[in-house]
């Protein structure tokens, strides 16, 4: 696949001349990675900062002023154009701001560099198309067709295609230095995760574990473009935790264990902390015996050579496609009066899980969602669901909430497989030390379909094909909530009833706000304590995707991306949603 970019072509010679190339003023710099909050009127990392925040210094918007917000302007993006069997790319990226540019990719990957100066207008200074084959793509993605961010290194920006492809661009002109192709999606593997860049090292995932793939983390040396190390989130035959997939079939080959959100980093420690999608196929746990590690895990892994150095998974043998790949905010604070290094994280499981983040020890984990019926509550020292049965080959957490091959049609599931929160970042306001949840409430069913393989009749896997051991029904409304959650305990403070299922992350700010969308199309300001809705502005289409706040000559600015997919399971049971248009905008707010 050619690529294309409106600056110029692919020039690869230029590789080896980039890496000699010395440091100028607004290179991307270690020193600056590791410092976002001296530049606060910069947005330069995906999460804020590498320990997964999403916590604006700015203040100039606050509780008092918010009344006052409007649209400052907005910018047409492409990335609705039609993909195979899906229609859209949906907008769910952070947009990154570096000294008046904004850089941001739509959902099929193409990466604008938008000239955000003038406050009034945003000017696309120019746009990388990496040139996808879209129906082609689209037929091989799982969920939908997305791309969650880009990152910045020196004087590049660093991005991914669903293709499999990342891409090192001139950040001034918006030429492809160089490619290279991680992911195959020849056999389902795609990329959707914006980078985690530590040092030289780019660090993605893959996605596709409804396709029957082995997952995978994989760093890309930036000084030549080639790989430096890959290390699969499901063990082969002789590594630690291998022997948790007991079926003597090699299936742990086609395990599951994806991964599409942005890990967080603590660099004391020289850790980073990535979370692990569901074990494949995802209903039907007989087919897979064991407790099928690391899918549904948070790994703690060197960012050098790629090494595990600990792992912690949620729900062994999980039955109900609990993907656990969502950010885990690193925080150290007071437990019971000692200083502890955390991390943290709302799973979609339901519960929220405070770590030992030195060695993955559990510390607490609460309930967090409105109704939770999978199992009765968790272990007090161990953190395992209260009914895991180290000895069982198949986990029966709760009669009835999944469905079994003896007893295919699930009872009522709660929270439905979605969450709980799913990939849908949370935000951490370090001066109320309050963590804040965007998430989805509610039940569903499952229905177990006996997965068969050809593996079975002497075969393997066929590529590209779903690989799910069953289905969902939601035939109820589902609705969503914003919650404040202290991080050490896990006790939900305060509690937002949302209209909506929740499909965006959060914004905390020094203002002691919090920002929102909704699928109905609202973005939303809230008091960071009581969570009253201060402020809205309806842009009309569903918004899938977290904001960020910049200031630009000491003005601030709040911007998102506007434009989703027009998910089923919601609009089925939210019939005033059926007619709402997709778009593909940015919106930027000001006072």
């Amino acid at each position: 696949m050619k690529t294309k970019a409106f600056a110029g072509a692919l020039v690869g010679s230029l590789l080896m001349a980039t890496a000699l190339t010395p440091a100028r003023a607004a290179d991307m710099t270690d020193e600056r990675a590791l410092n976002p909050q001296r530049e606060p009127q910069n947005w330069i990392l995906h999460h804020g900062n590498y320990q997964g925040h999403r916590f604006s210094l700015l203040k100039e918007i606050n509780n008092d002023t918010v009344k006052n917000l409007k649209p400052a302007f907005t910018v047409a993006l492409s990335g609705f154009q039609s993909g195979g069997r899906y229609a859209h790319g949906n907008l769910e990226a952070t947009p990154l701001i570096e000294d008046g540019i904004m850089y941001v990719p739509d959902g099929w990957g193409s990466v604008y560099a938008i000239d955000v100066t003038a406050g009034t207008k945003g000017v696309i200074k120019w746009k990388m198309d990496p040139g996808t084959d879209r129906a082609w793509a689209g037929d091989v993605a799982c969920c939908g067709v997305n791309n969650r961010g880009v990152a910045l290194w020196k004087d590049k920006v660093i991005s991914i295609a669903l293709d499999g492809r990342m891409f090192a661009i001139n950040k001034a002109t918006g030429e492809v230095v160089w490619e290279r192709k991680i992911a195959e999606p020849a056999i389902a593997e795609t990329l959707t995760i914006a980078p985690l860049i530590v040092r030289d090292f780019a660090i993605v995932g893959t996605a596709g574990g409804e396709r029957g793939i082995r997952g995978f983390i994989e760093a890309t040396d930036l000084n030549t473009g080639k790989a430096a190390w890959r290390t699969y989130t499901i063990p082969g035959a002789g590594e630690p935790g291998n022997e948790t997939w007991k079926d003597g079939k090699e299936r742990w080959r086609h395990g599951g264990g994806s991964v599409w959100e942005t890990a967080t980093y603590d660099p004391e420690s020289d850790t980073f902390y990535q979370g692990i999608g569901n074990p494949g196929p995802d209903w039907d746990a007989e087919y897979r015996p064991g407790d099928n590690k690391w899918a549904g895990s948070v790994l703690a892994i060197n960012p050098t050579d790629g090494k595990i150095k600990w792992g912690y998974q949620y729900t062994p043998n999980d039955p109900y496609d609990f993907d656990e790949i969502s950010e885990h905010p690193i925080i150290n604070a007071k437990v019971n009066g000692e200083d502890r290094k955390l991390v943290v994280h709302a799973a979609r499981n339901g519960f929220f899980y405070t770590l030992d983040r030195t060695n993955g020890s559990f510390i607490t984990g609460k309930q967090y969602v409105d109704q939770l019926n999978w199992t009765p509550g968790l272990d007090p020292k161990t953190g395992k669901p209260l009914n895991y049965n180290p000895n069982a080959d198949v986990q029966i957490y709760a009669e009835g909430s999944h469905g079994t091959r003896a007893k295919p049609k699930s009872e009522k599931l709660c929270p439905t497989n979605n969450g709980g929160k799913n990939w849908e970042p949370s935000a951490y306001n370090p001066e109320l030390g309050l963590l804040y949840i965007p998430s989805i409430e509610g039940c569903n069913y499952i229905e177990l379909v006996e997965q068969k393989d050809m593996v079975d009749q002497g075969g393997t896997v066929k590529p590209r094909e779903r690989f799910t051991g069953g289905g969902v029904k939601t035939p109820d409304r589902l609705y969503g909530s914003l919650k404040a959650v202290n991080p050490t305990t896990g006790e939900t403070k305060v509690a937002q009833k949302l209209q909506y299922p929740n499909m965006a992350g959060v914004l905390a700010t020094a203002g002691n706000l919090i920002f929102l969308g909704h699928y109905d199309g609202t973005f939303a300001a809230y008091d960071a304590k009581t969570l009253n809705e201060l402020w809205s502005f309806n842009v009309g289409s569903p918004i899938q995707a977290p904001p960020v706040s910049y200031s630009v000559n000491g003005k601030q600015y709040v911007a998102v991306l506007v434009g989703a997919r027009m998910w089923p399971y919601i609009v089925e049971n939210a019939p005033e949603l059926k007619n709402q248009a997709t778009a593909s905008m940015l919106y930027v707010f000001s006072l």
